[in-house]
C-alpha cells in the first residue's frame, strides 16, 4: 500500500470519527434539553400539589396530574432511545445504576461498581401441531392404509 492510500484510509477513518462524534454530541444535546423539559413537568407538579395543600383541596384527583406525567414518561422513553443510539454508535455502554458511560468490554462499572449482566433470553420453541398456515403437521405424515386398501 502507498503512502497516499495509507494517508487516503487515515483521512476516511478520522472523517467518519468526526461524524460519529458529531451525531453523539447531537444526541447528548437533545437529551439535555429533554431533561430540562422533564424538570419542568416536575415543577408543574409540585405547583399543583402546593396550590392545593394551600386552598385545603388535597389530594388531588389523578387527571390534574395526568397530562405532565404522560409528557415526562414520554420524555423518559426518549432519553433511553438516545441513549441507546449512542451506544450502538459508540464503544461505550452506560451503566443504568449510575449513567456512566464505560467502555463495551467490561463487566463493572468504574464508576459505581455495578456489574453489567449478559441478559440470554431463551428462543420460544412452538410445541403445537401446527405450522405457520394454521394446518397441523399430521397431514404431512404418510397416511396408515387399511386393510382394504393394500388388498
Amino acid at each position: 500500500m502507498s503512502f497516499f492510500d495509507k494517508f487516503k484510509t487515515g483521512v476516511a477513518e478520522a472523517g467518519n470519527k468526526a461524524k460519529m462524534v458529531v451525531e453523539v454530541n447531537r444526541l447528548k444535546m437533545q437529551n439535555s434539553s429533554k431533561q430540562n423539559e422533564v424538570n419542568e413537568q416536575y415543577q408543574a407538579i409540585g405547583k399543583l400539589v402546593y396550590a392545593a395543600a394551600e386552598q385545603g383541596s388535597w389530594p388531588l384527583p389523578l387527571e390534574e396530574f395526568a397530562a405532565p406525567i404522560e409528557r415526562i414518561v414520554q420524555l423518559r422513553m426518549e432519553i433511553e432511545q438516545n441513549l441507546l443510539q449512542i451506544a450502538n454508535l459508540s464503544d461505550m455502554k452506560v451503566c443504568r445504576s449510575c449513567g456512566s458511560s464505560v467502555p463495551v468490554n467490561v463487566r463493572f462499572c468504574s464508576s459505581c461498581g455495578s456489574t453489567f449482566e449478559i441478559s440470554v433470553d431463551p428462543i420460544p420453541v412452538e410445541e403445537s401441531g401446527e405450522d405457520n398456515n394454521g394446518e397441523t403437521n399430521a397431514g404431512l405424515l404418510p397416511e396408515a392404509k387399511s386393510e382394504e386398501e393394500t388388498s
